[in-house]
This record gives C-alpha cells, structure tokens and sequence, in this order.
C-alpha cells in the first residue's frame, strides 16, 4: 500500500533532467558556450543561492532575479560594467544580510 518511492524518485529524476536537456539546449542556441565557460556559469549560480539564503528554493530564484537585474542595469549604464554590477550587489547584500536574505530558520 503507498506510493512506491524508487517510482516517484525516478519520475521526478526523469523531469529534473528533461528540464535540465530543453534548459540546455536553449542555451547552447542563444549563446556560444566552450569547456572553460563553466566557472563563469558557476559563480553567479553560486551567489544567487547565497543571496537567497541556503537551503530556500524561493531564495535562491530571488537571488537570480536580484543578479539578473543588477547585471542589466550595469549593463545599460556600460556594458564592462554588466559582470561588475552583478558581484557588487552580491557584496551588498552579503555585508547587510551575512545570511542570505531568507535565511533557512533553526528548529
């Protein structure tokens, strides 16, 4: 009686890859991209969930929007300054808010 969960596991596993293959592949079409783009790619993920705050799945898209937007705005301004904008509000709100801005609260 129940759910199986090796089923459901595999199911949610199957559409967490799928949706990872059309990410992919909407990116591999929109922008060029080589071996040694990873690090880059990695970073801004990287503050994205620290400026949401660990472990919050709402946070981390939060944080996303947050990069996405300061990266626009430095964008508009000078385009060098696309990159710069992005770490710079990430600095910001790592000084005000250490832990993220929804922080995972103690139980």
């Amino acid at each position: 009686m129940g759910l199986n969960r090796r089923h459901i596991f595999g199911l949610a596993m199957a559409l967490a890859l799928g949706v990872t293959a059309i990410a992919g592949i909407l990116l591999g079409i929109r922008t060029s991209f080589d071996p040694s783009i990873g690090g880059g790619r990695l970073i801004f993920g990287f503050e994205a969930v620290i400026i949401g705050g660990l472990g919050n799945l709402w946070g981390t898209l939060a944080g996303g929007v947050i990069l996405g937007v300061a990266q626009t705005v430095g964008a508009k301004i000078d385009p060098g300054w696309q990159v710069l904008s992005g770490h710079l509000a990430f600095l910001f709100i790592l000084a005000v808010r250490p832990n993220g801005l929804f922080p995972r609260i103690a139980a």
